[in-house]
């Protein structure tokens, strides 16, 4: 029989040596794997703090880069406001004109940024600014360019009143008529807020050998009273007779009866109806027109003296002034608290008898003009000249405006044209503000004046005296001869004058202009 193997039974302790063993090598192999992880995790450690390193670097200079370009902009902007405010306002700097330059520019006001701007005008009224920013670092610097433009808007301009069209304009007659009396021969248009009276030998005519340029209009109606009055002739026919409350004339006769019309009426005019027209007087305000404007009681003299006013107050201080005394004076006045800025200008050379001004003048006092010398103002002279008080004209002198000269007690010809040169003379009249029938200007005798007048109160002359052209007044007392020489727009700051508003200069970048450049 054969032998039956027998198993022997394994010694304790036999199969727990291999295990040891794996697992001893197991921990290797997991210590060998976290160093692994570790010796990865610091490298990428590494790697992503070197990224965060760059990346701060980056931004850091894009932030420097953000702040240069900002700060090139902000010099711009400001080289703009520059030119359109202080630099060049109105446009017109001439081409060439240069603010700073590339190096030397002009540094950035406080709080605009870190840089400079310049700028040159070429033709076509274009700038050319030029700005660099710098970074707070100083290590990035930004320039930019743009191109900009003036473009000058005109003024709103007010044409001046219809009423110095007129050479007598009566604005507040009141009750009474405007009534010319004694052998008045007014060659002259009137225009009379009220009614028109005519009588005696008073007559308004053409003036020399023309033919339909004076106008007549009563805002309400027109009479003759008696004697041999007239207006126009049959051979010399007066632009328009017009009042739209009724025209009577000799005899009661409509202003167009007769064949020809007016040989019964004695009313002789190529046009006799017309719309109602209704022309205000211009107003008039001294202090704000005039005598705020000016430091009259500081005049320059360059030549004499002259005293505009004695006070520094509007109260006919002076008393009676002259302004053609024995010596010559020239005299400029400037604006309050502003020397620079001169308001007005008045000379009178006593040698040549002549009166030079222009602008605005103001006289604190009464104009008293009874000089018996032949006098004359030259071309380019235009001056409104303002007095507190009143006018008074006296004796034969003359007072000629240009090309017209002094000619015994009269002027030459050919007569004074306005737009060679013209005074105007305001009578404020300040005593008797406020009563149409005190008399703000008086003319006697044979004074021959070349001006034009605005009036407060009533204009009276008698006499062969008055002045040639334009008076506006509020009455009128009138029984001497007058002639006119139209003066339609007169002198700037007469009151009814054309005005013009400051003109307004709009800055505009030019499109497409704008350019970054190489940075330096």
């Amino acid at each position: 029989m054969d032998e039956i193997p027998t198993t022997k039974p394994v010694p304790r302790g036999a199969w727990s040596r291999p295990l040891r063993a794996l697992r001893e090598d197991e921990r290797g192999i997991s210590l060998v794997l976290a160093l692994l992880v570790v010796a990865a995790l610091s490298v990428s450690t590494a790697a992503l703090a070197q990224l965060v390193t760059s990346n701060e670097h980056a931004f850091g200079r894009d932030r420097q880069e953000t702040l240069a370009f900002n700060s090139a902009e902000a010099g711009v902007n400001y080289g703009v406001s520059y030119l359109s405010v202080t630099g060049d306002p109105s446009g017109g700097a001439a081409p060439g004109a240069l603010v700073g330059s590339s190096t030397s520019p002009q540094p950035y006001p406080a709080g605009t940024g870190d840089g400079g701007w310049w700028a040159v005008k070429g033709p076509n009224n274009i700038w050319r600014i030029w700005a660099t920013g710098t970074s707070p670092t100083g290590q990035v610097i930004r320039e930019v360019s743009v191109k900009v433009k003036a473009v000058t808007a005109p003024g709103t301009t007010v044409p001046s009143s219809t009423a110095w069209t007129y050479g007598l304009f009566v604005g507040n007659p009141g009750a009474s008529c405007f009534t010319p009396t004694g052998s008045a021969n007014l060659t002259i248009s009137i225009y009379v807020k009220g009614c028109i009276n005519l009588s005696g030998n008073v007559g308004i005519a053409e003036p020399g050998a023309s033919v339909g340029t004076v106008k007549v209009y009563a805002e309400t109606t027109l009479a003759f009273s008696s004697g041999a009055a007239q207006i126009g002739t049959s051979s010399q026919r007066v632009y328009s007779v017009i009042a739209p409350g009724g025209c009577t004339g000799k005899s009661g006769n409509a202003c167009s009866a007769g064949s020809p019309q007016g040989s019964t009426s004695k009313v002789y005019a190529q046009n006799y109806g017309g719309p109602s027209q209704n022309i205000p007087k211009p107003p008039m305000n001294p202090d704000v027109d005039a005598y705020n404007k000016g430091d009259w009681a500081n005049p320059n003299c360059t030549v004499g003296t002259f005293t505009f006013d004695n006070d520094s107050t509007r109260n006919k201080s002076l008393g009676n002034v002259d302004l053609f005394p024995s010596s010559s004076y020239n005299c400029s006045v400037h604006a309050p608290g502003a020397p620079s800025t001169i308001v007005g200008t008045l000379a009178w050379n006593n040698t040549t008898k002549v009166l030079t001004g222009s602008g605005l003048i103001f006289v604190d006092g009464d104009l008293q003009l009874n000089s018996n010398t032949a006098t004359s103002y030259s071309a380019g002279t235009f001056l409104s000249l303002y007095v507190d008080g009143t006018v008074g004209m006296n004796g034969t002198a003359a007072f000629c405006g240009p090309p017209s000269v002094p000619s015994g007690g009269t002027c030459s010809t050919p007569k004074w044209d306005g737009a060679v040169g013209a005074i105007a003379v305001t009578a404020v009249n300040a005593q008797g503000s406020g009563n149409p029938l005190a008399i703000g200007w008086k003319a006697n005798g044979g004074v021959y004046y070349d001006v034009a007048a605005y009036v407060v109160g009533q204009y009276s002359t008698s006499g062969n005296s008055g002045i040639t052209g334009p008076v506006i007044c509020d009455t009128a007392s009138v029984s001497g001869n007058g002639s006119q020489t139209d003066v339609s727009n007169p002198p700037p700051g007469t009151s009814g004058s054309t005005t013009t508003s400051p003109g307004t200069t709009q800055w505009g970048v030019i499109p497409a202009s704008w350019q970054q450049l190489k940075p330096s």
